[in-house]
């Protein structure tokens, strides 16, 4: 069944290349541009996803060749198919949702929205695709540069333009990183295909060198804590069908990036790498949640759920990497598994909440949360989208958010019994109770974005006209609401394939069909539910409420309420800043907020005055980290502005200066 796969690669790739070239349709034709991109990016993308799920189903361990560009190998295997798998869903789904949302963009670069949009999801293929270094890192950067002209689309906008290029910076450092990660392996190694860097034996410093440089790499361009600076920024920025894609796929790239260094280059794992990666992970769990918690903004609230989920998915690798280095190697599978399990689902349910986000704001033209309230009468099958996403990112059973998380706890749980010493077994505990906090503030959360976006009465004008968005937009957002509970309830066999996909990558631990652990299913002692049940039960749930709502003698009286004898206004609602500020006392001493009150002086200074209050939450490692290393950087720059004296003297002495130096060093 395999043999069909490189035709269908190339058809997939023909198509992204076609969609490409809608910049140079003219001007006049936008919206045949616009068109022609939408259906080359979802047919391209359909194709990804039959390749990939051919192949997953097949259970083909070996790696497939599908292209070959010049001298580089194109090929896929089972790391990359389930990544090419997240891709192409989520391309089919964004691509459906911006054949009507980017309607918004006619007369503002249309054409060149488009054409990036199938760049972006080819550069992404490429880069799971590629077989060496060099192919990985070119087409690395090509979703780098286009990803970053797709941020700054509206860069008449001041705050779009800054968080774009801050983007960039980010983005290259990450890069230099992951070049370095990527030559230090290949130092060792016969050449930078992926075959002979699997090869390469790497000792002592070496090693660290290459596993910290990949850790930064990735770990930037996942957004985890402290380097996720750029990940707020740029999703408010960015239009909201790329930030549906960036979230939903190109985190995973990063995931993907780091698993081929993990799995193959870098060979057998230290203890202290694991314990890194899990307590990164799960710094940037907490922290992305608690910080999700107090922003007001709805698509900065998105973004930083994004850093709390990547920090789940790497707390979960960071498990699996320390259970390889305990006599109970087997059990780092259940790790393993559930970070591509909740890479997988958290594609799904964060693209279907950016998208949830776009219809909101392209309704209120505004993406403050406290100016929203009472959209589920406006908008109801958006409110029923965003039910089920929040369902799903607040990690509720029967929907797949819980699935990832679950796997997740129990691979702290086998961590905390494995035979590794105290210090493992602090570990675990520590990872119980960050991941407890952030599954918790998660929860919170997104209770708080649907009760002030959806629930109440209008808190501003343009709430109250909202209205229901176009079909396109709503199709491609019921789509993954439904996946949601599909993969929740029928987990069994998506939790299998990606074990498969796991233990085809561990070989070292030559698990036989009687070794094998039974991660998922009424007799693995993980999880026991009967999936037919489950079902049964649902329909029986959703029947009795039906007849409850819609059928039974519901009896409502309307009246004003008591308030102190004045007549309450819509702004007296319960507010996300009021539901947010036990959490905010809570944790005042890490969020440092900074509250100011202005009172506004009327003509008569002892009646009237009115005050205005204002409350901002800055991000600590913005001001603790990145801020000071600016202003050292721009102190550095002025120094060196002063050896700039413009004598052509003076540059011949310093490299006549530089020259002796390395003579010197070569003579020592």
């Amino acid at each position: 069944m395999t043999d069909y796969i490189p035709a269908f690669f190339a058809t997939a790739i023909f198509c992204y290349i076609l969609g490409c070239f809608a910049v140079l349709i003219p001007r006049k034709h936008q919206m045949f541009a616009h068109y022609f991109a939408q259906v080359m990016s979802i047919l391209g993308s359909i194709l990804i996803l039959i390749l990939a799920g051919i192949y997953l189903l097949s259970g083909e361990t070996a790696l497939l060749k599908v292209a070959f560009v010049g001298k580089y190998m194109l090929a896929i295997d089972g790391w990359s198919s389930v990544f090419l798998c997240i891709t192409g869903l989520a391309g089919i789904l964004t691509s459906i949702y911006a054949v009507d949302y980017a309607l918004g963009y006619i007369g503002k670069r249309l054409r060149e929205l488009s054409g990036l949009w199938n760049l972006f999801l080819l550069s992404m293929v490429l880069v799971l695709v590629a077989q060496s270094a060099v192919s990985f890192l070119v087409s690395w950067e090509v979703m780098a540069i286009v990803s970053f002209l797709l941020v700054n689309h509206d860069s008449e906008k001041r705050e779009t333009w800054q968080a774009a290029y801050q983007y960039l910076v980010m983005t290259h450092i990450g890069t230099a990183a992951i070049m370095i990660a990527f030559f230090t392996v290949g130092s060792s190694a016969a050449g930078l295909n992926f075959a002979e860097l699997n090869g390469a034996y790497l000792t002592g410093t070496a090693r660290d060198l290459a596993f910290i440089a990949a850790f930064l790499g990735f770990a930037l361009k996942a957004g985890l804590v402290p380097l996720h600076v750029w990940l707020p920024n740029a999703h408010p920025a960015a239009p909201s069908h790329v930030s549906a894609l960036m979230s939903g796929v190109m985190l995973k790239v990063a995931v993907y990036g780091f698993g081929r260094f993990i799995f193959g280059f870098l060979g057998p794992l230290d203890f202290w790498w694991g314990s890194l990666v899990l307590i990164v992970g799960l710094l940037s769990a907490f922290f992305g949640a608690l910080y999700a918690q107090m922003e007001k903004d709805i698509k900065r609230i998105l973004a930083y759920s994004s850093v709390e989920n990547m920090g789940i998915v790497f707390a979960a690798m960071g498990a699996g990497m320390l259970l390889l280095t305990t006599s109970h190697k087997e059990y780092a599978v259940i790790g393993f598994t559930a970070a591509i399990i909740h890479s997988f689902n958290h594609s799904i349910m964060k693209s279907l909440m950016f998208m949830v986000a776009g219809a909101v704001n392209h309704a209120v033209d505004d993406k403050n949360i406290e100016k929203m309230g009472g959209l589920a009468k406006l908008m109801p099958w958006t409110a029923a989208c965003a039910l089920t996403g929040s369902l799903a990112l607040a990690a509720l059973p029967l929907t797949n958010g819980f699935i990832g998380e679950w796997l997740m706890f129990h691979s702290f749980a086998f961590l905390a019994q494995a035979d590794a010493g105290t210090g493992t077994r602090l570990l675990a505990a520590l990872a119980f109770i960050l991941a407890g906090l952030a599954s918790a503030l998660a929860l919170g959360c997104f209770v708080r974005v649907f009760g002030v976006v959806f629930l109440g009465r209008p808190r501003a004008r343009r709430a109250e006209s909202a209205h229901e968005v176009s079909h396109f937009m709503i199709v491609a957002m019921v789509i993954p609401a439904l996946l949601i509970f599909l993969s929740g309830i029928l987990a069994s066999p998506i939790v299998t394939i990606a074990q498969h996909v796991i233990e085809a990558n561990l070989p070292a631990l030559n698990l036989s069909d009687e070794g094998r652990l039974l991660i998922w299913g009424k007799d693995s002692g993980i999880l026991n539910y009967d999936t037919f049940i489950l079902l049964i039960t649902a329909v029986v749930i959703a029947i009795f409420a039906w007849f409850i709502i819609y059928r039974g003698q519901v009896f409502v009286k309307h009246d004003v309420i008591w308030n102190c004898g004045t007549e309450p206004t819509l702004r007296q609602q319960y507010s996300g800043t009021g539901f947010s500020k036990p959490i905010r006392r809570a944790f005042d001493f890490l969020l440092k907020p900074r509250r100011e009150v202005v009172f506004l002086q009327k003509e008569n200074k002892y009646f009237g005055r009115s005050l205005a209050y204002t409350l901002t939450i800055p991000d600590r490692f913005t001001e603790k980290l990145y801020i000071p290393l600016q202003h050292h950087l721009v102190k550095t720059a002025s120094f060196l502005r002063r050896i700039q004296a413009g004598s052509i003297r003076i540059y011949i002495g310093y490299v006549m200066v530089a020259m002796v130096l390395v003579l010197i060093w070569g003579a020592l």
